[in-house]
């Protein structure tokens, strides 16, 4: 995932604006890495980089409760 440390017009996402602190790509749109790698470089013209990669969220892995016996069940008793 990327964060937007600079604004920018991005020509590849059809001019879509994204401000600081924007998620890189907007929702619904394509990631492609080397487009993205290649915002995270100084820009020769802006002197800019104008994405910073960050790490994903991990999501907790949360173990299954083991099943307990039903205590509804009726006895043939």
């Amino acid at each position: 995932m990327y964060k937007v440390i600079n604004r920018f017009k991005e020509k590849n996402h059809d001019g879509h604006i994204y401000e600081v602190g924007d998620n890189y790509p907007a929702d619904g749109k394509k990631l492609v890495k080397t487009r993205a790698e290649a915002l995270t470089e100084i820009h020769k013209e802006y002197d800019v980089a104008f994405l910073k990669a960050v790490e994903e969220p991990k999501k907790a892995i949360t173990k299954p409760t083991p099943k307990q016996p039903s205590t509804d069940e009726k006895s043939d008793a």
